[in-house]
């Protein structure tokens, strides 16, 4: 593999912090990449949510021992603080880090300081490689941090003579089904939307990010506001789909001698602690307002090549009487939003993935990597289930479902709750360790085996082998919970491997292995008294919650 310069390795960590715009908030995003000595990539991470592991522990959990005495190239400067995960630059330090490269200073005075505790540790701190860059993608949080009220980005849209509605007031829809997916898109990377009071009341909007492809649920938390710039009585505020205490009243209400609302007091009022940044949408004079207190950061218009030649503007007293007054902006980007065949994606909620239990290949366990509470970073090398996996894709190992939260070079990462680990043999996974490997059945593809969740029922264990002519009977201990449901000639997912079962004992059954099954599994390694994860047939399951709904609605008769 050749080696990549460091200047390289800073546009990769850039692209990788992107990945995490709309769900780490109110955290950065942060990309990172480790090289070796020989400046060879050996791992790569993101901050892919809040509360989750940092990119710099996930890269590391890639790179193992390899990442001792090499460099790491992070967008932002280490964390040196303990909140709801461990202080990154500590985590550098004691993996043997040579050199950190930081292209921006962390501002946050709670979390700063991670370079010079890098540097005590004798680790070499250069700052400043690609910052321009890393700054623009980290714009909204590293503006909120720094003057203390979030970043704000007007959204309009209209027709190409500025019009935001008909002259009889209809607007639905001034522009296509395209704009209004990039629109949800768009939403599902702030913390906040705010519109104005008239808008609420004329349109009802929900104010959240769907994908309209699939009518999904709303993907995150977005809290709604309802303002006014004029400081006239307003509807009881509201939250969307924020969580009990998050959103759940705006800033408190200031107001001018005038009686209108002071704007920059307001914004002060909500603090980048909880929302970085904030979409004002709806509200012609609402927009003017905050235009006018010099409160927008960002512009995103989205214009439709349509004509009405009457009714409301999309901007409603900004303050400027004159050309001299006029605003001006700059281009940063011009995109023409177009019908595409597919939808943005966005994360999966609720999504229920299956296997077919017939293992792709046999992998290799990287590194376990602890992080907070009792969960774990797993990093697990599989060339073939790698090459065309991405982030958020889901993996069996060992027949329990992961998603997949970084991959490179032929090794992906999965952050692995502490329930799974205690509710199946994935605890007692260590480096080197042999797993089988799948990957998610795709729409449409052939399916063989038998219909496999990827959730572990249960965890069973060796008792015997008993090698024969061409193939190998083998024994399982059978919980006591899981008995009922398997049955002679029935099907069993043993560490992800769709198996018949042979024979069945008050609590244990027997499998026969096929000389492939042995070759191309980790079954043909185990060893008596080795643990194994079990699903057994799901349909079994539903037939048995079916018949005893049945049962009890005859009142105990079948």
């Amino acid at each position: 593999m050749a080696s990549v310069s460091v200047d390289e390795a800073m546009r990769r960590a850039i692209e990788l912090a992107a990945r995490g715009l709309g769900t780490t908030s109110p955290n950065p995003v942060v990309g990172c990449v480790l090289l070796d000595e020989d400046g060879q990539v050996v791992g790569e991470g993101f901050h892919a949510y809040a509360g989750g592991p940092h990119a710099e522990i996930v890269a590391l959990a890639q790179a193992g021992q390899r990442a001792k005495g090499g460099t790491a190239v992070v967008t932002l400067e280490p964390c040196n603080h303990t909140g709801r995960t461990g202080p990154c630059s500590t985590a550098l330090v004691q993996a043997g880090v040579a050199r950190v490269v930081i292209a921006v200073p962390d501002p946050n005075p709670v979390a700063s300081g991670g370079a010079a505790t890098l540097r005590s540790a004798g680790v070499r701190v250069d700052l400043g490689v690609r910052g321009d860059e890393a700054e623009a993608g980290n714009v909204a949080w590293l503006t909120s941090m720094r003057r203390g009220w979030p970043y704000v980005i007007w959204k309009y849209a209209a027709t190409l003579d500025g019009r935001s509605a008909a002259a009889d007031g209809t607007s639905m829809w001034i522009t296509s089904e395209a704009a209004r997916i990039d629109v949800h898109a768009l939403r599902g990377t702030v913390d906040a939307v705010l519109a104005g009071v008239g808008t609420v009341l004329a349109d009802d909007p929900r104010l959240t990010a769907r994908n309209l492809r699939d009518a999904a649920s709303p993907s995150g938390s977005r809290c709604g506001w309802w303002w006014t710039a004029r400081g006239v009585p307003r509807p009881t505020p509201w939250s969307a789909t924020a969580p009990p205490g998050r959103g759940s009243r705006p800033p408190p209400r200031s107001a001018r001698p005038d009686g209108r609302v002071d704007l920059p007091a307001r914004a002060r009022g909500a603090a980048p602690a909880r929302r970085s940044v904030v979409l004002l949408e709806g509200g012609p004079r609402l927009a003017g307002a905050f235009l006018a207190a010099g409160l927008v950061d960002k512009i995103v218009g989205y214009v439709a090549p349509r004509l009405l030649g009457a009714g409301p503007t999309a901007l409603v007293d900004a303050k400027v009487t004159t050309i001299a007054e006029a605003i001006d902006l700059e281009f940063v980007d011009v995109t023409q939003v177009v019908r595409t065949s597919g939808s943005p994606r966005c994360p999966a909620r609720g999504r229920a993935d299956m296997f077919t239990g017939i293992v792709e290949e046999m992998g290799e366990v990287v590194g376990v990597t602890p992080t907070a509470g009792d969960s774990a970073l797993v990093a697990v090398r599989g060339p073939l289930v790698t090459s065309d996996a991405r982030h958020g894709d889901s993996i069996a190992v060992n027949g329990v479902c992961l998603t997949v939260v970084e991959v490179t070079d032929g090794v992906f990462t999965a952050d692995v709750m502490g329930e799974t680990l205690r509710r199946s043999a994935l605890g007692a996974l260590r480096a080197g360790d042999p797993v089988n490997l799948e990957r998610a059945a795709a729409l449409g593809s052939r399916l063989g085996g038998h219909l496999v969740q990827g959730h572990v029922d249960g965890v069973g264990e060796v008792i015997s082998r008993e090698p024969a002519e061409q193939w190998e009977t083998v024994r399982f201990r059978l919980p006591a919970a899981l008995a009922r449901y398997v049955v002679e000639k029935g099907s069993i997912t043993i560490d992800g491997v769709s198996l018949t079962v042979a024979e069945v004992g008050a609590d244990e059954f027997a499998v026969g292995l096929i000389p492939t099954t042995l070759k191309l599994t980790t079954l043909g390694a185990k060893d008596v008294g080795d643990p194994v994860n079990l699903e057994v047939d799901v349909l079994a399951k539903y037939v048995e919650r079916l018949l005893g709904t049945r049962v009890a609605d005859a009142g105990g008769v079948a």
